[in-house]
């Protein structure tokens, strides 16, 4: 794999790629990008119109995506959903991947990046240096995808102090098993929920099973394969997984079809886990009756 580029070519790299793909998916509607970089800054009479004509004027920049799979509930509202909201998205965190800490260098956990600002975070396994950063983003939620049996003290402690919710999901290393569709089902289920944010997802390193998981929540919330992939890599270099980069191609988001909607994603024996102890529980009652019955006429 070539040596990364730097952040300007990252940047542009990743805007043709975003352009080519909405040509393709949205063909026939003009002006469908509008960086800031492309096109010069409105007017003052341009910024004094009224609402009502700003709206019908940018109808063919803000070009409203459609959501790639249907989970069964509205996505929360912070994450872009026009072309040039996904697409200024795209750049920023492609270039925070870019320049992403493989080494302790500040007070921010290794490998720390931030997926939605403000609400979806990713790192390595938070250690004792990295509490005071991480106190500042009001987590929420913590959801480890590595079980420690027992996990540390001060990593029990820290989320008993600031009363943060955790989620484990015992997800096996990428390189040793392909990740089984139930464990991202789990997964996408506590990252998409907005009940859990402010949320940080770590792993071991923040790389691969973490840059998986990301790169799927980047395709289902309208990133191109190849920017998700650019993400993923600039996390996990120099340590890019063959299997990661062939699973993030592979996945398919209609998978997690419903991922919201009840008794989705649930096996056939737990969907009938209920009404089958229904009838178990009345079947049991009915033969002590008989019993009971047969006793006092014996």
């Amino acid at each position: 794999m070539s040596e990364k580029t730097n952040t300007v070519t990252v940047s542009r790299r990743s805007t043709r790629l975003f352009v080519e793909e909405q040509q393709l998916m949205e063909a026939g509607i003009a002006g469908q990008l509008g960086y800031e970089s492309r096109y010069p800054p409105c007017d003052e009479k341009e910024r004094e119109r009224p609402q009502r004509e700003v709206v019908t004027s940018s109808r063919s920049i803000q070009v409203l995506r459609m959501p790639v799979v249907d989970l069964g509930k509205v996505l929360c509202p912070i994450f872009p959903t026009t072309s040039e909201g996904i697409a200024k998205q795209v750049i920023k965190s492609l270039q925070a991947a870019n320049a992403s800490t493989k080494a302790k260098t500040d007070s921010r956990p290794v490998n720390f990046g931030v997926v939605l600002p403000g609400s979806l975070y990713r790192s390595s396994y938070p250690t004792n240096e990295d509490y005071g950063y991480l106190d500042t983003l009001g987590l929420k939620t913590i959801l480890s995808l590595v079980k420690n049996d027992p996990f540390p003290d001060h990593f029990a402690s820290f989320m008993q102090r600031n009363d943060i919710r955790h989620c484990v999901i015992d997800m096996q290393g990428t390189k040793k098993v392909k990740i089984p569709e139930a464990i991202m089902h789990s997964i996408m289920k506590v990252v998409l929920d907005d009940s859990n944010y402010p949320l940080l997802i770590h792993c071991n390193h923040g790389k691969h099973r973490t840059g998986c998981a990301v790169a799927v929540l980047r395709h289902v919330t309208g990133w191109n394969l190849e920017s998700a992939l650019e993400e993923y890599r600039g996390y996990a270099e120099p340590k890019v997984r063959d299997c990661d980069v062939e699973y993030i191609k592979e996945y398919q988001a209609s998978t997690l079809r419903g991922l919201f909607a009840d008794n989705t994603h649930r096996s056939d024996d737990t969907v009938l886990q209920g009404p089958r102890m229904a009838q178990m529980v009345m079947f049991t009652v009915m033969v002590i009756m008989i019993l009971l019955a047969t006793a006092l006429f014996w």
